[in-house]
């Protein structure tokens, strides 16, 4: 995808004519759009931070391969960057983005724990009437050091919080991977129910249950919502 000179996402609300028509008869219609841009160290251009720990991870924009992508840092530490979305309830939705680790939390086996609770990166979308409140339900696709991809369990600070594993290791650290979630599929499987409206998209890199080190980047956010009838 990539969108030179930002890291930018978008809510793209793909309508559908009178019996269910295709995406030709009634084309996708981008209802909301957000970049980092460089003067993200001022005021976040509409993005926001979150603190999770007594420190925070830092947040900043840099240039590579001629766009500018979002790079966090932890050390000891755990905050976000989050942007509160607006969607209707989705009856389908993908969210696809690529990021890029220096190295997983290679040595943490205890990741379904709350002393193991961290990630090199995580993409968290929350969904509901409250963006980031603490009923809130979330899934959060993580970057992991030892849980093997395609896992999927609870948070163990917050029952709300659905962790899949999209990534394990330092197999492909280093390189940027592009991936694509299915919302709707994941929600049903987490909570065994269709989605409420998509309330927000948050990014974190944290450390804090550890006490380790890590660094990611991330770039070209997309959110293609379906809404229901």
């Amino acid at each position: 995808m990539g969108v030179r000179g930002a890291l930018a996402a978008a809510i793209v609300v793909a309508g559908c004519g009178p019996g269910g028509g295709s995406a030709q008869d009634d084309p996708p219609v981008e209802v909301g759009s957000f970049s980092f841009v460089e003067e993200f160290s001022g005021g976040l251009g509409g993005w926001e931070r979150q603190r999770l720990d007594r420190r925070e991870s830092s947040y900043s924009v840099t240039s590579e391969g001629g766009d500018q992508v979002l790079v966090g840092t932890a050390y000891n530490s755990a905050s976000a960057v989050y942007r509160t979305l607006r969607s209707p309830a989705p009856v389908r939705a993908r969210l696809s983005w690529r990021w890029k680790i220096a190295g997983s939390l290679a040595l943490n086996d205890r990741e379904r724990t709350r002393g193991g609770d961290d990630y090199a990166a995580r993409v968290f979308v929350t969904f509901g009437d409250e963006p980031f409140g603490r009923r809130t339900r979330a899934l959060s696709y993580v970057w992991a050091g030892t849980e093997p991809p395609g896992s999927q369990f609870r948070n163990p600070f917050r029952r709300e919080v659905a962790t899949f594993v999209v990534r394990s290791g330092d197999g492909y650290a280093n390189r940027w991977m592009t991936e694509q979630r299915n919302l709707v599929a994941d929600y049903e499987a987490a909570f065994g129910e269709l989605p409420p409206p998509i309330s927000g998209l948050a990014i974190v890199v944290d450390t804090d249950d550890t006490s380790s080190e890590a660094i990611a980047w991330f770039d070209d956010f997309r959110i293609e919502v379906e809404p229901r009838r």
